[in-house]
């Protein structure tokens, strides 16, 4: 049987998925894409391929993957944004699948090395813990991770701890590169790293993040790698990877990742730390040297904030290098040092010096005149100032590091931007020029279950946003209480959320209904009690308006607050507009609009999670029925059961 004859087999009536998954029904669409992706990991092809809610796109690719992948001997590596796909696949789907066919597969989560706990370091960390640490619950901390890790954890990756460890305290026990002793150290048999890059070497199926898979990208185009070779990668959730790409391909550079570096070669008391340890106290004072130029250099970035949230930089280099000089001269005294003492301390103090190389390359990079193709910026986060760098278009970069190199990628995800010339818009963002593509529609009946409304009558958000802030948070009040809570209110900004709180907390209080506001614990607790509580009413940004599943009657109501336009001031928004402006393009519709489009859709497609999920979706954004680019936007969004086929007319209309 061809690849393709497999597929079909494997998703025919009576066949190996309708005889072992309870509740199975043909999904014509899911079989659609399957084939595709068959007929491309034959044909060696690129594939992109948008699949609407509900459809199983990892099914529809894990199969041919496998299939193929058995058929070959090659590694396949499937690569998600989130740990919560992650899970699915390596815990659900996988394991079902490898009941289902009638074939042998491996599979492994690959995590970055410094999620492993490295027992070497850990005793040595406890051997000098009230040395490293003064404080009693860091060196407390400290025994718990050596509990943990003596009582056989299942990976030894920091996830599996029960509790969250102070990161000072982990980077003393961490695995690191170039701080290894192989077969050579006394923990090699038992060791978490050495257990997981064999699982991960061995592996059929390589399951890992994006975030993982790029920052192995920028590792290749330096001649090094960290994942095993292969022929065929899978990005679920694709819609991501520019952004992705433009992180891990950036420049990220903070007072606190100084101050952590510098820390644990001495302390501000002087009285703990490496090099103290060690009797180095010539580098003790190299480190309070290093201190003070980090603190006239961000001094100087934080005065060029000044009140700003975000500051894009131009062209000119804006800061010294004194920071720089500062920072190698003090690498090679580290350096110089290790060939005093013995073959571990040596290989402690050369990993150390070579992070502070890096982060001497890094403020370089600030320091010299800007490239062409990036933009550099400074933000503000938890009250530190960040210098950013991040490349203006990846497109060339992952032409030449991704897809000129692994000849088989499959893109797939709910939502991939503008159809138009087989994805054309997401295709020349990430430097795609030649793929095979496919649309397929969900199969659920949004025409029967689902019903979109306008709140045409609302204030223009972006020429009186006050105004529109007022009557907008009225409207979701009035929207909720009528619903009997079971809603999800999809913000565009932290402030909003806010707003919306306080007008939502007395009406909540007064009809019974709890009110979950995104910040006040942890985002998966946050969805657990809204499924515990289908009458109560969950509000956020950016992180529910995707990749949230809560299926059933805790959501019929979504509100959309406004069309979710890319911030046009952000650094970095603001560049890539201005190229694409130079290129003759509108930015507008070659860049803002898109994006826009992309993530309305993922808001919408919170409502509906299986077949018999029904509610209304409500947009409070007049613009949509104002603006010609409003059609754009509804003609995106699945067809709804509107009388008319677009909603428009009166204060709420539908």
């Amino acid at each position: 049987m061809t690849l393709v004859d497999r597929v079909r087999a494997t998703f025919a009536p009576g066949g190996p998925l309708a005889r072992r998954l309870a509740g199975w029904e043909p999904r014509p669409q899911q079989e659609d894409l399957a084939v595709a992706i068959a007929e491309s990991l034959k044909a060696g092809e690129h594939m992109v391929g948008e699949a609407g809610t509900g459809v199983g796109k990892s099914f529809a690719y894990l199969l041919p993957a496998i299939l193929w992948a058995d058929a070959t001997g090659q590694r396949i590596v499937i690569s998600t944004r989130t740990k919560a796909l992650q899970a699915q696949l390596a815990e659900k789907d996988l394991p079902f699948l490898q009941g289902v066919l009638p074939i042998e597969f491996t599979w492994s989560v690959a995590v970055g090395r410094n999620n492993y706990a490295c027992l070497r370091r850990m005793h040595k960390a406890l051997a000098n813990a009230h040395t490293l640490f003064p404080e009693p619950d860091r060196v407390a901390e400290l025994e718990r991770i050596r509990d943990w890790a003596h009582a056989s954890p299942e990976r030894g990756v920091r996830d599996e701890l029960p509790f969250v460890p102070a990161g000072s305290v982990w980077d003393e026990v961490q695995a690191e590169q170039g701080n290894c002793l192989g077969v050579e150290c006394p923990h090699y048999a038992p060791c978490h790293w050495q257990r997981g890059r064999q699982r991960m070497q061995h592996a059929r199926v390589l399951v890992v993040n994006h975030s993982l898979y790029f920052a192995d990208v920028a590792l290749r185009a330096a001649g090094v790698r960290y994942l095993p070779e292969h022929e065929c990668v899978v990005f679920d959730e694709a819609h991501h990877l520019e952004n992705v790409a433009s992180e891990a391909l950036g420049v990220r550079l903070s007072p606190g990742m100084i101050e952590w570096q510098l820390s644990r070669l001495a302390g501000r008391d002087g009285r703990r730390g490496l090099l103290r340890k060690l009797k180095l106290h010539d580098a003790v004072s190299l480190v309070d040297h290093v201190r003070h130029r980090a603190a006239q250099w961000f001094g100087v970035v934080d005065t060029q904030l000044g009140h700003n949230c975000e500051l894009r930089l131009h062209a000119d280099a804006p800061f010294d290098a004194s920071l720089a000089e500062g920072l190698s001269h003090l690498a090679h005294r580290l350096v110089d040092a290790a060939d005093r003492f013995d073959h571990e301390q040596a290989m402690e103090l050369r990993s150390r010096a070579e992070r502070l190389g890096n982060a001497a390359a890094a403020v370089r990079m600030f320091a010299r005149p800007q490239a062409d193709n990036e933009v550099r910026w400074l933000e503000r986060e938890r009250k530190q100032v960040v210098a950013r760098l991040a490349p203006l278009d990846v497109g060339e970069l992952l032409k030449e590091q991704l897809f000129a190199r692994v000849p088989r990628c499959v893109l797939v995800s709910a939502t991939l931007g503008p159809p138009a010339n087989g994805f054309g818009w997401m295709r020349q963002r990430l430097g795609l020029a030649e793929a095979r593509t496919l649309c397929v529609d969900s199969p659920f009946p949004y025409g029967d279950n689902v019903k979109l409304e306008i709140a045409e009558g609302l204030p223009d958000p972006g020429r009186d946003s006050e105004a529109w802030e007022r009557e907008a948070t009225e409207r979701i009040t009035e929207l909720c209480i009528a619903n009997g809570g079971r809603a999800l209110i999809l913000c565009t900004s932290h402030g909003f959320v806010q707003a919306c709180r306080a007008h939502l907390a007395t009406p909540c209080a007064e009809h019974g209904l709890r009110l979950l506001v995104q910040g006040d614990g942890p985002l998966p607790q946050l969805i657990a009690a809204k499924r515990d509580d289908p009458a109560s009413v969950l509000v956020g940004t950016d992180a529910l308006w995707e990749g949230i599943d809560i299926a059933g009657d805790a959501v019929t109501l979504v509100v959309l607050t406004r069309v979710p336009f890319p911030v046009p001031t952000h650094p970095l928004v603001e560049a890539r507009a201005e190229a694409i402006a130079r290129s003759g393009q509108s930015s507008f519709y070659g860049y803002s609009l898109p994006l826009a489009m992309l993530k309305l859709r993922q808001g919408f497609g919170r409502l509906v999670r299986s077949t018999t999920d029904r509610g209304r979706v409500v947009l409070l954004d007049p613009r949509i029925v104002r603006r010609s680019y409003g059609r754009h936007l509804v003609a995106a969004l699945p067809a709804c059961g509107n009388e008319d086929g677009y909603p428009h007319g009166g204060e709420m209309s539908g």
